[in-house]
Order: structure tokens, then sequence, then C-alpha cells
């Protein structure tokens, strides 16, 4: 990728050869106007027009890569992005901050990081993300949207069923009990084909759009993004599809450093009620005298 340096002179010499280029049209016109039209030199104003005309088209997109178009992801952000993890990192072990909420506000960091890159970008003004773990007993893990909200509508369902995600049918549900390595990208949520599933009327609004990435095939966790606009998610997007890939190996690195996804039913029992043993009393009591 050029700098900003190489981008200005390659713009300079860019238009240094259309201004050339223009001078020689006009005044293969002129000569053509003042000694008449002939065979040569209307074969040459058309092949100079032809070029011409191609080098504003290029002339056209240099301007607006250079002037109008902004960077996708400025070098800003991505020190931000990994300023900020150090700092979730150093005050979770000065506060001795249990590890899940620590990991916990990792992933979500790395949620605020996509969605701001993700704001004009990709079709649409409200982004929601989701990391989901566990494919018994699906848990919405971290979350994040345009309003800044790191709590979605469904958590507190969640908490008081276990299964809820499984019973509405979540489409992440399918990702996280099925894994696959590549995304699975819904343009229309909308579609009566898909079945989508919406915890709310202005869910519904909300999301129209979703691409869902399962983020390791031994273990089930997957990250979830949403637009409030219609096919704002494609999968022939190349550089799309590499952010949303990189973020993802991000959050995975978080969830597997040190075990962490493999012990989350142990620590957070209460959340996975399936995990806890059943404790078989006998009918007969042993006296020991």
């Amino acid at each position: 990728m050029l700098n900003p340096i190489q981008r200005w002179i390659i713009f300079c010499v860019f238009c240094l050869a259309t201004m050339s280029f223009m001078s020689l049209e006009g005044f293969l016109i002129f000569a053509m106007v003042d000694k008449g039209f002939s065979g040569g030199s209307t074969v040459a104003a058309l092949m100079n027009t032809t070029v011409l005309g191609g080098l504003g088209f290029l002339f056209k997109r240099l301007v607006e890569d250079t002037f109008v178009k902004s960077e996708l992801l400025p070098m800003g952000r991505l020190h931000r992005l990994a300023t900020d993890r150090s700092g979730i990192i150093e005050d979770g072990r000065r506060s001795n901050r249990d590890v899940f909420e620590t990991r916990k506000a990792l992933v979500t960091n790395t949620l605020r990081f996509v969605e701001e890159t993700l704001q004009g970008w990709v079709p649409g003004s409200h982004f929601e993300l989701c990391v989901f773990v566990d494919a018994k007993e699906p848990l919405l893990f971290s979350y994040f949207d345009s309003n800044h909200d790191t709590v979605a509508r469904s958590m507190a369902f969640r908490e008081q069923n276990p299964r809820f995600y499984l019973d509405k049918g979540y489409e992440v549900t399918k990702v996280l009990s099925n894994p696959t390595s590549q995304p699975r990208v819904i343009g229309d949520t909308h579609d009566t084909k898909r079945s989508y599933s919406f915890t709310t009327d202005e869910q519904r609004k909300q999301i129209r759009s979703s691409v869902l990435l399962n983020l390791d095939l031994a273990r089930p966790f997957a990250l979830v993004l949403s637009s409030n606009v219609k096919g704002a998610f494609k999968d022939s997007d190349d550089k799309l599809m590499s952010f949303i890939r990189y973020t993802g190996e991000l959050i995975r690195s978080d969830l597997l450093d040190g075990g962490f996804i493999d012990g989350i039913r142990a620590m957070k029992p209460a959340l996975f009620p399936a995990s806890v043993p059943v404790i078989e009393h006998s009918a007969t009591t042993q006296i020991v005298v």
C-alpha cells in the first residue's frame, strides 16, 4: 500500500500526463481545422482521444482515492485498539477482576473496534456485534452496537432460560452446532425462507442482514455481525471478509488463551446448569458407631 507522499507523487505525475495529452488533443484539433482533415490527423486525434478518455477515468479514481475516500483502517485506530487492550489487562490485575470479566472486556473492546471500522465502509447506520459461546446452552458472551450498548435484550431471557437461543431458533445456534470455516452471509433477514428469529419488532428493523463466522471448529463459539441495511455484507467482498476473519482470530485468541473457553462452564455454573453434577442421595443411611 502506498504511503501519502507516494500517492501525492503519483497524483502530480498523473496531472502532468493528463495535461500533456489534453494539449496534444488541442493541437491536433487546431491542425485539422487549420489545414483540413486528413486520414493521418483523424486517426491520431481518435487515438489521442481514446487515451485521454482512459486517463480521465483513471484520474477520477485517483482523485477519489486521494481526496474523497477515507482510509478504511487508520493506523491510529489500530494503535488505540492495542493500548486499550493493554489497559484492560492491567486494570484487571490491579483490581483483581476475575478472568471471566477481563476476557469479556477484551472481546467487547474488539467489537467496538469492528463497529467503528464498519461505519462508512459497510452500508448501514446501526450495527450489532455479538460473540456466542457453547452449543448445548448458547450464551451471548459479549455484545456491542452502534448505540454503544454492551447489553442486549436477550441476555436477561438467557439468564432465566439456558436454552433460550435454541428454543427461539436463533441462526447462530446452527453455526454453533454445525461449525464450518466459511462465513454464513444472510443478505435479507426478512426472507421468510430464513425464519430469522427476532426478540422485538425494533430488533426486526435494526437487523436486516448478517454475517456469522464460527471461530473454532473444535470448540463452539461464533462471531455475528448485523446491519440495518439489506445486503450490507457480501461474501464476494474480499477486503471485508479478510477484516472479519482478522478480528475473529483476535477474539479467538482471547477465548483460547489459558484454556479459558474450556473452563467457562466451571467458572459460571449458574449460566450452564446442564454442567452442574447431580448428587444422588441414597435411600439408606449408614450409621457409624
